[in-house]
């Protein structure tokens, strides 16, 4: 039997084999929708719920008429120059009144773009819904993409032929081959080669190992990007154990450098050098464990109770190592001391400082200050040297006396 709806602006062709014994689809369609809800039910709120669902997947399982179920089914939609936009085929179809719905059993099939398949589709069974200008599977999809292999998922998937916009909803998952994704919902854009995701985001990148953690996410499959304009954390991760933590009110990560941006009140945890780094601006190469910044700056020690301010800096998180420019100013809580200089090179591992161009010291206990074009020392045990200018007039070292 053949079924054929024709349009001036669209075709949409329906060819099958009728089964040819006696079924009845629609006690099977509601045994398979009671199963889920029955599963579980306790509270009295969740059976009210179940009950309404119930009548809900009922009625929807009377729209579907056991005279037109058919094997072995090809379903497909085209434009007016015949192109297609999608196309399913079926073990088994069971269809609305209207021919516009269907049950369909083990489906698989392609969407199309500029008459080209993008997409590969299947599922165990889903139901089909069409208008015209898009289709709407629901049930465990599973949407592979042609080019790349990579593999998304959801219990609903729409795609719109005519906006190069395809919807994946409700539990979407994406497994691409630099990252793995978990969230609410997908929205591709499939001539622009993004993904609009959204809602409880947890993406995985796999090398380097990093977490994103947020509630929106535009990714540039093509330009490798990922960019965020809501609060972000990110976790980085060596072995599976996390080394270091960062959060930011937006962000954008180059998956291609492997390198992080970090804007708006960004801080970054650095867990093994115990530092807390904070500014309005962070670029973080996961890859050569570098912090960058032409923005003001904070680097914390709250293990030695140090704290470091500049106007920009440069971090190497591999040597411990920061070079700080513009008004720098380290402060040492422990003795109530304090270095102000134009650049400054922190040895964060070891305290160490060396200073240049205005340098001032001063010190609360005993009370001291001194200044000079250059120093070096530790503030933590008010080991300072400060020296005079090129001809070296002036070398004063400032050591606290041992306690007897």
């Amino acid at each position: 039997m053949l079924l054929s709806i024709e349009d001036c602006n669209l075709s949409r062709t329906i060819s099958a084999k009728r089964n040819c014994k006696a079924i009845a689809p629609t006690r099977i369609a509601l045994t398979l929708l009671l199963i889920p809800l029955l599963v579980g039910a306790g509270a009295c709120s969740k059976r009210n719920q179940s009950a309404e669902k119930l009548a809900q997947d009922a009625q929807e399982a009377q729209k579907f008429d056991s005279n037109l179920t058919f094997n072995n089914v090809t379903l497909q939609e085209a434009d007016e120059k015949g192109q297609l936009w999608w196309k399913v085929k079926a073990k088994q179809a069971t269809y609305s009144e209207d021919k516009r719905n269907a049950i369909v059993v083990e489906p698989k099939g392609e969407l199309y773009q500029d008459g080209k398949p993008i997409y590969k589709i299947d599922a165990q069974k889903s139901e089909i819904q069409q208008d015209g200008k898009s289709v709407v599977l629901k049930g465990e999809i599973t949407a592979t993409d042609v080019k790349d292999g990579s593999v998304f998922k959801g219990n609903e998937i729409e795609w719109r032929p005519t906006e190069n916009v395809m919807f994946i909803r409700n539990k979407f998952t994406g497994n691409h081959k630099q990252m793995q994704i978990a969230a609410k919902q997908g929205r591709f854009l499939t001539r622009e080669n993004k993904v609009d995701i959204s809602g409880q985001i947890v993406a995985t990148v796999k090398d380097p190992q990093m977490k994103l953690q947020t509630e929106h996410l535009i990714w540039d499959t093509k330009q490798e990007k990922v960019v965020g304009d809501r609060p972000i954390q990110v976790e980085r991760y060596q072995n599976k154990v996390i080394t270091d933590v960062g959060s930011a009110n937006a962000s954008d990560v180059d998956l291609k450098t492997k390198t992080v941006n970090l804007r708006d009140n960004a801080k970054i945890a650095i867990k093994a050098s115990n530092l807390n780094i904070s500014g309005n601006l962070l670029t973080w190469n996961i890859d050569t464990e570098t912090l960058s910044t032409n923005q003001p700056v904070t680097i914390v020690n709250p293990v030695q109770q140090t704290t470091i301010t500049a106007n920009a800096g440069n971090l190497d998180l591999a040597q411990n190592v920061a070079r700080l420019d513009g008004n720098v100013r380290g402060i040492g809580e422990k003795n109530q001391s304090q270095l102000t200089a134009n650049q400054v090179t922190w040895f964060l591992g070891t305290q160490q400082f060396e200073a240049n161009g205005n340098v001032n010291y001063n010190q609360q206990n005993p009370p001291f200050s001194i200044a000079g074009p250059k120093a070096s020392g530790k503030l933590d045990d008010q080991q300072v040297a400060v020296s005079g200018d090129s001809s070296g007039r002036v070398e004063l070292q400032i050591v606290p006396q041992t306690k007897q």
